[in-house]
């Protein structure tokens, strides 16, 4: 399982490097929206729609929206997109710190579940194609931060885990190992702040945004989590081998690109970025 899980792990990181180097961005827009129409799909499998038409029927309103907002949208009007989604992050935080086991027999729970995929996927994929027309570099980078996250709050935990993070919801998950992912996400922020050009007032505004990024990359998986254990499923889907569905692997991105590319708008005109 392992060998294959770093098997599947390699492809898809040497296509997803391929393509935000060297594709133009509306080809990106595009393999990214049909991720976002998979990871739709897995979603509504989830949430109930338990026949293909209505599966294919969340896709379409997923799909129908993502070009919505690429032909009609403008590009501050983006921005506030991002912001209502870093709302809903936020709100998420708050809602998954007070989490309770009973929670899951509530049918507002359901239907919260069923209706935040629009809100968790579609922000996420205007956030990664934003990044990758101003800069296919930072992109790479704010990628690089999520999954560093991964690894260092997995390795971490497994060392030094001691304390349960979110035992009914993860139990996998320590405190310790979101420690070692946030520790990551600051050297990570140092590297970066010599690989673009940031001005130095602006530095520890860069540091503080990449940890933010690092803490709410926790937050998307336990919120997945929540999907998951709604749904009394392991996985979102089986498409992967060795990761289980598109959502697994991108439940961390989904949550954290708006709130990245939100963040670095602030200082992307002074700091020339990219």
């Amino acid at each position: 399982m392992l060998k294959q899980r770093i098997f599947t792990a390699l492809i898809l990181g040497a296509l997803i490097i391929f393509a935000i180097f060297k594709l133009p961005t509306p080809v990106v827009a595009f393999m990214f929206a049909i991720v976002t129409l998979v990871g739709a799909w897995e979603w509504s499998s989830m949430v109930g729609a338990n026949t293909v038409l209505k599966k294919v029927l969340y896709l379409l309103l997923v799909g129908m929206t993502i070009l919505l907002i690429e032909i009609f949208i403008e590009q501050e009007s983006k921005y506030t997109i991002l912001f209502v989604a870093s709302l809903w992050w936020s709100g998420v935080t708050i809602m998954l710190a007070m989490y309770r086991g009973e929670w899951l027999n509530s049918n507002f729970l359901g239907k919260l579940l069923k209706y935040s995929g629009f809100i968790v996927l579609i922000p996420a994929w205007l956030a990664l194609v934003m990044l990758h027309k101003q800069s296919p570099e930072m992109l790479m980078f704010l990628l690089t931060i999520i999954c560093m996250a991964d690894i260092s709050a997995y390795f971490t935990g497994k060392r030094f885990g001691k304390n349960k993070l979110a035992p009914e919801l993860s139990p996998g998950k320590s405190r310790e190992g979101v420690l070692g992912a946030l520790l990551s996400s600051i050297v990570l922020a140092v590297i970066g702040l010599q690989l673009f050009t940031i001005n130095k007032p602006l530095w520890p505004y860069f540091i503080i945004l990449c940890v933010v990024v690092a803490l709410i990359s926790v937050v998307g998986d336990l919120y997945e989590s929540l999907l998951k254990r709604k749904a009394g499923v392991k996985d979102s889907g089986t498409i992967l081998p060795g990761h289980g569905g598109v959502l697994d692997r991108i439940d961390s991105i989904t949550a954290a690109a708006p709130g990245f590319v939100l963040g670095l708008s602030w200082i992307w005109t002074d700091s020339g970025i990219g």
